[in-house]
């Protein structure tokens, strides 16, 4: 990011934080910011400790007018980690309607509150994300 940007590492994370439950901290660092999403249970009666999830995993990077975004769908296996994976259809709506806030309030934090763009990276393999992008 360019020197004009005057937010610092905690002073992002603190407003990335005020988003919502998606983002992880402990995932995070200057130059790489994530947040996902556990939208979708697979299968309620199994122990919370080895249940797996449908949803997504989204990570900013900071450039010289913001910030380029990467996001994937997939599973949230038992280990804890992301496996990208189709959604399956009984799940897709509930997944999408996940992302589509959060990048909603995204939009709106970093063009809005912080003056700054929000690019699709150019390694995106996803769609690009429909938004109040600048």
């Amino acid at each position: 990011m360019s020197d004009n940007f005057t937010l610092s590492h905690g002073r992002l994370k603190t407003r990335f934080t005020a988003l919502g439950p998606y983002f992880r901290e402990g995932l995070s660092e200057p130059d790489r910011y994530f947040f996902d999403s556990l939208s979708v249970c697979v299968d309620a009666n199994k122990e919370p400790d080895v249940r797996e999830f449908w949803g997504w995993w989204f990570e900013l990077t900071p450039s010289d007018q913001g910030f380029n975004y990467h996001y994937g769908f997939g599973l949230f296996d038992k280990e804890g980690v992301w496996v990208a994976k189709p959604i399956p259809s009984d799940a897709r709506e509930a997944v999408d309607k996940t992302l589509t806030h959060f990048y909603a309030k995204l939009c709106t934090l970093v063009n809005d509150d912080l003056s700054r763009t929000l690019s699709p990276s150019q390694t995106l393999s996803e769609p690009e994300l429909a938004g109040n992008e600048s």
